[in-house]
């Protein structure tokens, strides 16, 4: 199987700007608004939209969701990088019909990323505004819009995932029954202590048989950096409310 010649290839125009946008303007409004909003502001909201943890008012709550979303993005588009880079292993002498059914493998595990980055976009953007909506009463009539948005945002997600996910088990399933699911062989000739620390600077792929991150991989350093940010983004306020 031929691989793709570049990342870009796989990368919709539209859709990147589309994600681009929600992802930055929560961070130009919030500033806009920052000398506006009161001392306390809602940190967290219960299924039902009410808020459930009021929080002080800081630069690090008031742009916490904001920067959740850019380190979701990071982490997605870092995953959808991995896949596309895990290519160069691929064995390229594979025959028809498993080199087809890998090839719409990749493609679709690529789409279920950039599925991820919309509803991440989507739902974490609207989400942000939140924080404008219910502590400035003139907004307060667009929090229904903000809680439609997010659910509906969540249910098309969740559907999507779904879709992509059962067409990837599918195309899998045919996969293994061509033989294309051979494990690739790479010639590991640095340091791989109980296949945990792996690390081959001559293998491309993030991770090796075995699942373990390949540590001389520079992006395998950023994609640990945003794991480790996101619980510290998610829950730290609670500890100054």
């Amino acid at each position: 199987m031929s691989s793709p010649h570049q990342f870009r290839d796989h990368t919709n125009v539209g859709l990147e700007l589309i994600v681009v946008a929600l992802t930055l303007l929560p961070f130009l409004a919030l500033l806009f608004f920052y000398s506006s909003l009161p001392e306390r502001i809602p940190e967290y909201l219960n299924l039902s939209g009410d808020v459930a943890v009021w929080g002080r008012k800081s630069l690090f709550s008031v742009f916490r969701l904001p920067l959740m979303a850019l380190d979701l993005q990071m982490l997605c588009l870092l995953m959808k990088y991995g896949i596309w880079q895990g290519i160069a292993t691929r064995n390229p002498e594979d025959k028809e019909p498993s080199a087809t059914y890998r090839k719409e493998a990749i493609k679709l595990s690529l789409s279920l990323w950039d599925w991820f980055r919309a509803f991440i976009a989507i739902k974490l953007g609207a989400s942000s505004l939140e924080i404008i909506f219910y502590s400035l009463e003139r907004f307060r009539s667009l929090t229904t819009v903000t809680r439609i948005t997010s659910w509906t945002s969540s249910i098309l997600g969740i559907a999507g995932a779904a879709f992509y996910g059962y067409r990837l088990l599918t195309v899998n399933r045919k996969l293994k029954e061509t033989g294309g699911r051979r494990q690739i062989r790479r010639e590991i000739n640095h340091q791989n202590s109980g296949a945990i620390f792996y690390y081959n600077p001559d293998d491309p792929s993030w991770f090796n048989d075995r699942y373990s991150p390949n540590f001389a991989n520079k992006w395998v350093y950023l994609f640990l950096a945003c794991l480790l940010g996101l619980p510290l983004l998610m829950f730290l306020p609670m500890l100054n409310t």
